[in-house]
């Protein structure tokens, strides 16, 4: 008994819109049981304050080692290990597929461990020498290194079908939105309330980690959607848009 090839005008690609929304929703439930917990332990005192805070430390997303950074730091991961797959499968731009790895993963171990704020104390002393402030210091730096991987990747993106050029776009504004954008304005508010965290400074924090987790996975959505399944069969393949013409030749003809 022989059991027939799928057929290759079947073959759909992952929905990017339920993944991404799903990731975000996550994201969000994060930032609403801290902000529920925040609340209840400035409104209670003694004891039952105190138990009210340590659950909200779990979930806190301006601090590190909880369930927000584990949330974070895993998306990224995930961002980084769909990319090498991709990569392994020897697509076009098949270098810029292992920078995107490369970068993603270096995104999970620094949400966890905070190593771009090393950049601090370079950049606190180029910014006694600027007209301005910049709450964070490290942007100064942070923004051309983002910048400069931008262009690399640049032209992997731009060749990407129209669903995941745009959601790598989208997720990237949303990510140095908060990253760069919402970050800086934190620090600003941190300087002018002379380093005493308030509860301004804690909502702008949790808008920032907001727009991050919601830019990375918009952009891992994307990545998702690149794969596509047949309903029938449940085969998956990656999509042949990524493959060299020859290769997208060779596919078709193992399928038929």
């Amino acid at each position: 008994m022989t059991t027939s090839a799928p057929d290759t005008r079947a073959f759909r690609p992952l929905r990017l819109h339920t993944v991404a929304l799903g990731l975000i929703a996550v994201a969000a439930a994060i930032i609403v049981i801290a902000l529920i917990f925040l609340l209840a332990h400035q409104r209670t005192t003694g004891v039952l304050s105190q138990n009210l805070h340590t659950v909200f430390w779990y979930f806190d997303v301006g601090r590190e080692y909880n369930m927000a950074t584990w949330y974070n730091s895993g998306l990224w991961l995930l961002m980084g290990v769909l990319s090498a797959v991709i990569a392994l499968a020897r697509p076009m731009h098949r270098r810029a597929w292992w920078l995107l790895t490369a970068v993603s993963l270096f995104a999970s171990v620094d949400e966890y461990l905070e190593v771009h704020e090393r950049l601090d104390l370079p950049a606190d002393r180029l910014l006694e020498r600027l007209p301005f402030d910049l709450g964070f210091s490290w942007v100064l730096f942070g923004a051309p290194i983002a910048l400069v991987i931008g262009l690399l990747l640049l032209r992997l993106v731009l060749s990407l079908p129209a669903r995941a050029r745009n959601g790598l776009i989208l997720g990237g504004l949303l990510f140095l939105l908060g990253a760069l954008g919402a970050e800086s304005m934190n620090g600003m508010i941190l300087a002018r309330n002379e380093h005493i965290v308030n509860n301004a400074f804690i909502y702008g924090t949790m808008l920032e980690e907001l727009l991050e987790m919601s830019g990375v996975a918009v952009a891992f959505a994307s990545l998702v959607s690149l794969v596509q399944r047949e309903p029938s069969s449940g085969m998956l393949r990656l999509d042949p848009a990524l493959l060299p013409p020859l290769r997208q030749r060779e596919d078709l003809a193992a399928l038929r």
